[in-house]
């Protein structure tokens, strides 16, 4: 594969991978010293003043959320951390090619001697390394905060590599349903508004699903059905089977969604930029 891709990819890629890298190692650390100035017993009495469809809009317990584990599995779910995690998703996702044709430079990509597959496979795998990354530098977050702020609780980083997991194939998905949206769109401001638009959808009927009794059968129309930190991480009977079930309804709908924008990418006209 052409080195002036890899060249090109991680020249644009680098500086956002590191300033949100950063900053989620940052917020990792300091919400974890946070939830620590709360004691247990107090936070299991805001708990428990919240009504009751709140607790079905979570997806676990209050007991299980009263714990110290259940303090920081919020993390993984948090404003902060989706935000981060998806703007690199629909970032690069994006860029890959309504990006290029946006910027006028995807005439010159493709007049190199390389193909249409390989223009959209290495933005793709830079792309998924960063998903890899930013997982991780959530966890270290995690780590930093339980090791210097809540020593005393003895608490395994271990039990938290299951919501990083299931954060990072999160974060995959994303990114391959957004290159499908990025392969027949010549805007990239329009990519990630109809992306955006289809995230805050999906996250409607999620929380439609979990409120509404009788509309649960909605959770199977929403991607966002299968991105659940929180259970992985508390539900230690059933965590790894769940693991691999959501992990690879995710990375499998992110792969599908790549696959698509390759088919798509493949035959298109490329227009000159506006």
């Amino acid at each position: 594969m052409n080195r002036a891709l890899w060249k090109k990819a991680i020249r644009a890629a680098w500086l956002h991978l590191l300033v949100s890298g950063v900053l989620l190692v940052l917020f990792g650390w300091v919400f974890v010293w946070f939830t620590g100035l709360f004691k247990v017993g107090a936070w299991a009495g805001f708990l428990k003043m919240l009504p009751d469809f709140s607790h079905r809009m979570i997806g676990v317990s209050t007991a299980e959320l009263a714990t110290p584990q259940g303090q920081i599995s919020v993390l993984y779910i948090h404003l902060v951390t989706i935000l981060l995690c998806m703007g690199w998703a629909i970032g690069r996702g994006s860029d890959a090619i309504s990006g290029e044709i946006s910027r006028g430079t995807m005439d010159l990509t493709l007049s190199l001697p390389v193909r249409r597959v390989s223009v959209l496979l290495v933005p793709a795998v830079v792309a998924t390394v960063g998903a890899v990354v930013l997982a991780a530098s959530v966890l270290l977050g995690n780590w930093l905060g339980l090791v210097l702020a809540r020593p005393g609780e003895r608490l395994s980083i271990a039990t938290f590599v299951p919501g990083a997991a299931n954060l990072c194939a999160l974060m995959i998905c994303v990114t391959g349903i957004t290159a499908f949206v990025s392969s027949w769109n010549r805007s990239r401001w329009r990519t990630i508004s109809i992306v955006v638009a289809f995230y805050v959808a999906s996250l409607i009927v999620q929380m439609v699903a979990r409120i509404w009794e009788a509309g649960s059968w909605l959770a199977y129309t929403s991607f966002l059905s299968a991105y659940e930190p929180q259970r992985l991480i508390l539900d230690t009977a059933q965590r790894w089977a769940l693991a691999l079930c959501y992990d690879g309804a995710l990375v499998g709908l992110g792969l599908l969604g790549y696959l698509a924008a390759a088919m798509v990418f493949s035959r298109r006209d490329i227009p000159g930029a506006y």
